[in-house]
């Protein structure tokens, strides 16, 4: 969940500029009666309140497009995946039960009150309570049940209109559900919602924990009438600035007859499973974490997934190759580098630009030096920042920079890559060991082993964190 450096910036983007500078215009809205007329002219719109509430159970056909979240300025790098998935919900027990193509396999998640259990076609198996957590935030902007929420809300506010893209907004903010403190902007013309913002983190999600409490927001768009009840059916999903995922609703049912297939059955035994195992367990802390092991040539390797890759000796310390997916997993990882007696960390190196480099937040807290590429630099920063970290050890590497001195000297570099422009490499002269932590194709380290040359630097070996 970001725009790029340095391209244009269309007609929605500059709406964006507009909503977030906070302009506002003179409004004839004031107070909680006010915001609740708001938001009850919009129920009608959409059905009506009595209609509205009288939805139990819905099924919606859709389509979701994953995006990469990204800050590149440069349009269309959003390097995009998509899931076809059916929903079958029923909003009285809660429950969730979601069917998704995931590649070549066809996923069944059942989220039930505060149950979660996936089958990946070899049973029922318990989930994290990540999902949980997702199914309360998914039924909140569900464009319904954000307005059954708002029409609920206590305190409700009209703090005044405000532009996007020209066009008149009004906004009501209130608390949802007794939890997500949120502003919904209504298009004055039409009466309808445009917009949902608010902030939340996702701390047991795995790809979601690094950014911390953040910026969410919801767009709606596509408008189509399935019955009595008229819903936007593109949903835009953006995190941290960016965007995260476009959800379409392809097809509707609000009063559907629910199959066997269809229940959201739950077994005592799956009950039982669930909270013995995953029920409070954030997803990034079921990651093992495998021994580490220090090479010849002055390199400790990891290697586990979402943990740091490893680390580099300067000589007089360590420096860490990533930060983690969390803070945890950059704990466990200093303390199975300790083991083999990496023992002192002196700074990290954050050479790619994505997101799974949460643990940064530990290393911005201990006040260690944390030596970023320009493609990173705008993820390490939203992160401290929502951590509530300073981000003043963050060094940009935009220049050839050395660490350390003599044999044990190790040198970093920008390189640009063909979809990570301003990723690092990272070299060590005395075995002639070149790592880039943003490739992931021949071509990535073709173009890495030009800039080597470019630099002088001597290559001997190119990818693995093994010297020799």
């Amino acid at each position: 969940m970001r725009r790029q450096r340095g391209a244009r910036i269309g007609p929605r983007w500059l709406a964006i500029v507009v909503l977030v500078a906070g302009a506002t215009v003179p409004h004839a809205w004031a107070g909680q009666e006010q915001a609740h007329d708001i938001v009850a002219h919009a129920a009608d719109l959409m059905g009506g309140e009595s209609t509205l509430r009288g939805i139990r159970r819905v099924t919606l056909d859709m389509m979701t497009q994953w995006q990469r979240t990204g800050f590149r300025q440069v349009p269309h790098t959003d390097r995009p995946s998509f899931e076809p998935h059916f929903d079958v919900r029923d909003y009285g027990i809660p429950a969730w039960r979601n069917t998704r193509d995931f590649g070549a396999r066809q996923v069944r998640n059942i989220i039930r009150d505060s149950v979660a259990v996936t089958d990946f076609g070899q049973g029922f198996q318990p989930l994290s309570v990540a999902y949980v957590d997702e199914r309360d935030e998914l039924f909140t902007y569900t464009p319904d049940r954000l307005l059954l929420a708002l029409l609920d809300a206590t305190a409700l506010e009209a703090p005044g209109d405000t532009m996007i893209g020209g066009e008149r907004h009004h906004r009501v903010r209130g608390t949802l559900g007794g939890r997500y403190l949120s502003t919904v902007y209504f298009h004055a013309g039409t009466g309808l919602p445009t917009l949902l913002r608010f902030r939340a983190g996702h701390f047991a999600d795995f790809g979601l924990v690094p950014w911390g409490k953040m910026d969410v927001e919801v767009w709606y768009s596509n408008w189509r009438t399935f019955g009595d009840i008229s819903i936007p059916t593109q949903w835009d999903i953006e995190r941290v600035g960016a965007p995260y995922k476009r959800m379409t609703v392809r097809r509707a049912d609000f009063a559907p007859e629910f199959a066997p297939a269809d229940s959201f059955t739950i077994t005592p035994e799956q009950r039982s499973e669930y909270w013995a195992s995953t029920a409070s367990r954030p997803m990034h802390e079921g990651v093992e974490v495998p021994e580490a092991r220090i090479h010849a040539g002055g390199v400790a390797e990891l290697g586990g997934f979402g943990l740091p890759a490893g680390a580099v000796d300067a000589g007089d310390g360590w420096f860490l190759l990533g930060a983690g997916q969390a803070a945890f997993n950059y704990d466990r990882a200093v303390e199975a580098l300790a083991a083999v007696g990496v023992d002192r960390i002196r700074g990290v190196v954050i050479g790619a630009g994505t997101t799974g480099n949460g643990g940064v937040v530990r290393a911005g807290h201990a006040g260690l030096p944390i030596y970023a590429s320009p493609a990173a630099e705008p993820f390490v920063r939203t992160m401290l920042a929502n951590a509530g970290e300073s981000a003043g050890t963050v060094a940009v590497v935009r220049d050839p920079l050395e660490l350390g001195t003599g044999a044990h000297r190790v040198l970093l570099a920008p390189v640009d890559l063909p979809d990570s422009p301003g990723s690092l490499i990272v070299h060590r002269p005395a075995t002639g060991w070149l790592w880039v932590p943003g490739a992931s194709t021949p071509l990535d380290e073709r173009l890495a082993r030009e800039r080597a040359r470019e630099l002088g630097w001597a290559v001997t070996s190119v990818g693995s964190l093994n010297p020799a």
